[in-house]
């Protein structure tokens, strides 16, 4: 299972904080993202149709900023074992 997990507001979403999905085989941080959208069509206002997360959500994996590598949504794997979080960025200007 993958975990999931929804800080701030993006926890309304889909109305709690964590799920877990199940998959049955390692994905692309791309593909993965278009898989959720088809479970939870909710998160189709934070992730695009081409799978990449929107500039206003900072993307942790196993706690890790997604953006410290090299073309992550097509380098970084998605396994069963694997946390991803959702933060909202927030910010004034």
């Amino acid at each position: 299972m993958v975990k999931l997990i929804f800080l701030g507001h993006l926890k309304n979403l889909i109305g709690t904080s964590m799920v877990e999905v199940e998959i049955s085989s390692p994905l692309q941080l791309k593909m993965f993202l278009i898989h959720i959208t088809k479970i939870y069509p909710a998160l189709s206002r934070i992730i695009d149709s081409d799978g990449h997360v929107l500039a206003e959500v900072l993307l942790l994996i196993n706690g890790i900023d997604v953006n410290v590598y090299e073309d992550p949504y097509n380098n970084v794997i998605v396994e069963n074992k694997d946390e991803i979080t959702f933060v909202p960025i927030s910010h004034g200007g």
